[in-house]
């Protein structure tokens, strides 16, 4: 939420237009983390993380939607989160912000590093608990992950069609 307040605070309109394009972002990106937390707790009935791991092979689709999620989360490119950050980048550069530019990048990188972590403890680290009757999710948990997902990809790859078919309009109210 930070992203969008550093966009609103800029002032210009296109920091405002990226605010309005992360708050979209944001809503499905971190929906997503939701989400999966609920297909793990669905699984093991627990959300403390020293009680899982190795759990990608266990539940691919759940592994994949959550990286999805938190490369997005992230910033990083071609995912939807990228864009939304990198127009608040430009917006707070061209504001001459340039501190808050530089944080706002920093905080990227923070952002991937401690996913990255919670990524790795979850789905790919060994565990002394005996997983492996864990399976999937049910059908319920993971269409909403997937559409989810394809959401955050899907505007991400096709960004420059989302900017001319629905940010310049947006962005012309100003």
């Amino acid at each position: 939420m930070g992203y969008i307040i550093l966009g609103l605070g800029c002032g210009s309109p296109l920091g405002i237009l990226g605010a309005v394009f992360h708050l979209f972002n944001h809503s499905v990106f971190k929906s997503l983390l939701f989400v999966n937390s609920a297909a793990i707790e669905q699984r093991l009935g627990t959300t403390d993380m020293n009680r899982m791991g190795a759990l990608g092979p266990r539940m691919p689709v759940t592994s994949v939607t959550s990286t999805i999620a938190v490369l997005s989360t992230a910033g990083i490119p071609p995912m939807a989160g990228f864009w939304s950050k990198l127009i608040i980048v430009i917006a707070l550069w061209q504001s001459h912000d340039y501190g808050y530019a530089f944080l706002a990048v920093l905080m990227s990188v923070v952002t991937l590093g401690y996913l990255l972590l919670m990524q790795r403890r979850i789905f790919f680290c060994e565990t002394s608990d005996d997983l492996s009757g864990v399976r999937e999710a049910s059908f319920s948990v993971v269409l909403p992950a997937v559409v989810l997902a394809a959401i955050t990809v899907g505007v991400g790859v096709l960004f420059p069609w989302v900017l001319r078919t629905f940010l310049l309009p947006i962005g012309g109210i100003f």
